[in-house]
């Protein structure tokens, strides 16, 4: 465990102030510059909920965020890897922001990202721990490619929840803050470190994009912080002395994979690709149900600040891992059924409308 004197806790203190201050400062600069050359998301799409123009700049302003606390705080680690992977996303969401790439440009960026991690990092897979209480599942020779699906899985899930202001930035804070205290419980000094500096830049973000948002942090921020959660995520629970169980951040991240996976799926079962945009996300269907923009954010972050406490109780206290694995199968479950019955919800409250309605034109 990390030694608790003053100075630890100050480098701590200044390692989460300095990126935030940074991005706060920096991003209204960036804003300008931003549409200066194009670089905004126009609501052309029928499934944007925003009805201006906003710059795509957030993202920027985290990875510079980052570069800026390497030397003061990370020069001492061996995250060369991270950073390598961090410059090939950041480079791709920047021109898929500027001018939208192909969704095999983007798989290709990560899968070299993923891969930069495992040769130079070391960073990879290898079990997934006792998930069904039937002893450890060792991943053997299919770690490099289990390893990249994972990496790849969660860079998507926080992206395709970026659809309402304050979302994918609230639960990446959530999580880093999460994996901050687990870094600290671990004694692994560099990813306590890198993950303050993390959560200060997406906190300092967080100012413009809450609602009502000012920018927001376009695919280069959803690619870079979602790669940053996998890559946290693996190097955390793989140590043969973590005291992380791989559950663990399972389950932290279990609101957007539950989501991503469920969308997928669906599409996939109407015979579209899983990666046709629609309106089928949960914070979709919240705002179908009624629920206003800030409600269904507010209670989105508030079931994943629940997933995120149970995962670090489930860390403290050493609760087995197939129980824990069998909350994130419920959860799912639940969801997953649920889906098969929304159109009948909505139906219903159609009805309740027209109902009412006529009742209306009769008084």
């Amino acid at each position: 465990m990390i030694e608790g004197n003053i100075d630890v806790y100050l480098i701590a203190a200044l390692t989460f102030l300095l990126p935030f201050g940074f991005t706060v400062l920096i991003l209204p600069v960036l804003s300008s510059i931003a549409f200066k050359i194009g670089l905004i998301d126009k609501p052309t799409q029928r499934r944007k909920v925003h009805k201006s123009p906003k710059p795509l700049i957030g993202g920027v302003g985290i990875v510079l965020a980052l570069i800026i606390c390497y030397p003061f705080f990370f020069y001492r680690f061996t995250l060369e890897g991270f950073f390598a992977g961090i410059a090939i996303l950041a480079l791709t969401g920047f021109i898929d922001d500027l001018k939208e790439l192909s969704h095999r440009w983007k798989f290709l960026a990560q899968i070299v990202a993923t891969l930069l991690i495992i040769h130079i990092s070391q960073t990879l897979l290898h079990s997934f721990g006792n998930l069904l209480s039937f002893g450890t599942i060792h991943l053997g020779i299919l770690s490099v490619p289990i390893t990249i699906f994972c990496v790849v899985g969660v860079i998507n899930a926080l992206n395709m929840i970026d659809g309402l202001d304050g979302l994918a930035g609230g639960i990446a804070f959530i999580a880093s803050a999460i994996f901050s205290v687990l870094s600290y419980i671990s004694g692994r000094h560099d990813l306590f470190f890198l993950t303050l500096a993390l959560a200060g830049a997406i906190l300092g973000f967080m100012k413009y994009n809450w609602r009502p948002a000012s920018l927001f942090m376009g695919d280069m921020g959803s690619l870079v912080i979602g790669f940053s959660l996998a890559f946290l995520s693996i190097e955390i629970t793989q140590e043969k002395s973590s005291k992380i169980s791989p559950v663990i951040p399972l389950l932290m991240l279990t609101v957007p994979i539950t989501d991503t996976l469920i969308v997928m799926i669906k599409r996939v079962m109407r015979g579209k690709s899983p990666f046709h945009a629609d309106k089928g996300h949960l914070h979709h269907i919240l705002l179908r149900m009624g629920f206003s923009h800030q409600t269904t954010v507010l209670l989105i972050l508030l079931l994943t600040a629940i997933f995120a406490l149970i995962a670090v109780w489930g860390a403290y206290f050493s609760i087995p891992e197939h129980t824990l694995f069998t909350i994130f199968i419920l959860y799912f479950s639940a969801c997953f059924l649920c889906s098969f019955y929304i159109k009948h919800f909505f139906r219903f409250k159609l009805k309740i409308y027209q109902y009412r309605a006529r009742i209306s034109q009769i008084s």
